[in-house]
């Protein structure tokens, strides 16, 4: 897992999962969709966690500080995307519906 959000390799990656997510979307729900890229998510991130561990004992040791950090990351993303897309709403998503009053 990339330390460094600004490395241009890191940024391949996430466009590369969000291209592929986006055409998941051709056959199947967008929130289905979400749904299995979190999981998918949560299930590499505690293979990440238990292969760093020098053995069980560590992992078990690791486990609720690891959680800690990678459910505040997760949050921190979200927000900030959430964030994005409130100020770039018209740009990303009201550009493919019909004229709304709201701002």
């Amino acid at each position: 897992m990339s330390k460094a959000p600004e490395d241009e390799a890191y940024w391949n990656l996430v466009d590369e999962f969000i291209q592929r997510a986006n055409e998941a979307c051709d056959d199947a729900d967008p929130s289905a969709v979400s749904a299995a890229l979190l999981q998918a998510s949560a299930r590499f991130s505690a293979f990440v966690v238990a292969a760093s561990s020098l053995d069980r004992k560590e992992f078990t040791e690791e486990m609720d500080s690891s959680l800690q950090f990678l459910t505040t990351q997760y949050r921190e993303h979200l927000r900030a995307d959430l964030e994005d897309y409130r100020e770039n709403y018209k740009v990303y998503i009201a550009k493919e519906r019909p004229e709304s009053d709201d701002d």
